[in-house]
């Protein structure tokens, strides 16, 4: 893949419930919780900080904070993070954050979510394309779990 492609993530599902479900799948501590496979320290609210401790086999342990940068009840909700696994080689405070971002839309048959994470460009090459194969992977998985739990079929 050349790099002028490791730049954005796009992903795309039809969920068959409401958009009130699905965005409060997104926003709901315990239900983020669920799915996302993670423990929550702090509220989410527009401009919070959130750590998070992930649950998912393999990375079981490791912390990374989100902040919260928009929540637009029932339609979108925007965070930013670090991409990809903690690496204890990397300064944080120093590499940028990418952007996920979540919309929401009534379809017949209930919510098109779509997800795209944005700003890999501004990651350093050396770590750009691991970052993003995680990330791209992890998101293919990621949004049949929202999917399944909104549908109550997790």
């Amino acid at each position: 893949m050349a790099v002028a492609d490791l730049m954005r993530i796009d992903k795309s599902i039809d969920i068959a419930a409401p958009v009130e479900r699905v965005w409060r799948a997104l926003t709901s501590p315990t239900e983020l919780s669920a799915w996302f496979r993670v423990r929550i320290e702090g509220t989410i609210a527009a401009g919070s900080d959130v750590w998070m401790t992930s649950e998912e086999p393999g990375y079981e342990g490791q912390r990374f904070l989100i902040t919260f940068r928009e929540l637009s009840p029932p339609t979108r909700l925007v965070w930013e993070w670090h991409p990809g696994a903690v690496d204890s080689t990397v300064d944080y405070s120093r590499e940028p954050r990418t952007t996920v971002t979540f919309t929401l839309e009534r379809v017949s048959g209930g919510t098109r979510l779509r997800l795209s994470e944005t700003g890999f460009d501004a990651i350093a090459l050396k770590r750009r394309a691991a970052v993003y194969k995680d990330n791209d992977g992890g998101w293919t998985v990621v949004i049949k779990r929202i999917a399944a739990h909104a549908q109550g079929t997790r």
